[in-house]
């Protein structure tokens, strides 16, 4: 990662890689991507039908969510450790990394924000005046003091993503505000200096969790379909529903990389 990458990320709370899959590979995450969206699609919409509510990643009327995605086919297991992506993490996170969620996410033509803005991380809220000598010992031990990026997630573009086509946002920079209530507007746009990040099939964006950020409206005649990974420091607790269970896991702890399985938490640090 160069050095010019890395300040931008720390100065605005993100960057984008274009090409971060490449396009054989491409082509199999599509092929894969709209298999399972064919196949979940039924699910969805019966779910839709009886409950208008919003679950993870805005799943409801406005938000097709798979989660998690690893098991639905391989080739989502080797972007969750692209090498490109991997290696800029790392640079920014150190190589205690593990990660916690996947998931595949379509935003249909036509559908409005899923989410309003709202960061997914906090700054550390609790009084260290009132920690005993264990709490102190505990964060002293924790690697997660080490940096200060505690979540990174990671989008990758499945398809291209234009600007009215419901495009992740956010607001550079805001990751380093102290600020714990988020700005709420009715209309998305008036958040000020807020970025809608487009760009060709394949890219990746790599983001700190404190930024301020939302989906905007899709007013556009096509989904935005994008592939998404959470990372944090290994030993951090992982969502459950996330973590590869019975036949799958095992077949992962033969196959797979230690780096694989390092991510996944199934074994300590590979280096």
């Amino acid at each position: 990662m160069t050095d010019d990458l890395f300040k931008r990320f720390d100065e605005d709370g993100y960057v984008v890689v274009e090409d971060a899959i490449p396009g054989d590979q491409l082509a199999r995450v599509q092929a894969a991507f709209d298999r399972v969206e064919e196949e979940t699609r039924p699910a969805w919409l019966e779910r839709i039908a009886k409950d208008k509510s919003r679950g993870s990643y805005g799943v409801g009327p406005d938000a097709h969510v798979v989660e998690p995605i690893l098991d639905q086919d391989d080739v989502f297991i080797d972007v969750m450790e692209n090498p490109v992506t991997i290696a800029l993490a790392e640079r920014m996170q150190g190589p205690d990394m593990m990660m916690i969620d996947n998931a595949l996410h379509v935003k249909p033509p036509g559908k409005v924000a899923h989410t309003r803005w709202h960061k997914d991380s906090k700054i550390w809220e609790h009084d260290v005046n009132e920690w005993d000598a264990s709490d102190r010992a505990a964060w002293e031990n924790m690697r997660v003091c080490e940096t200060p990026y505690h979540k990174i997630k990671i989008f990758f573009f499945v398809y291209d993503v234009d600007f009215d086509t419901g495009p992740f946002s956010v607001v550079p920079g805001s990751h380093k505000w102290d600020e714990q209530e988020i700005p709420r507007y009715e209309d998305l746009n008036e958040m000020p200096n807020h970025v809608r990040i487009t760009g060709p099939a394949g890219s990746a964006i790599l983001w700190n969790g404190r930024i301020w950020h939302t989906a905007m409206d899709n007013t556009d005649d096509k989904a935005r379909r994008l592939l998404l990974y959470n990372y944090t420091h290994f030993g951090q607790k992982q969502y459950d529903w996330c973590i590869p269970k019975g036949e799958f896991r095992e077949r992962l702890v033969r196959e797979r990389s230690p780096l694989c399985k390092q991510l996944l938490g199934f074994e300590r640090m590979t280096r």
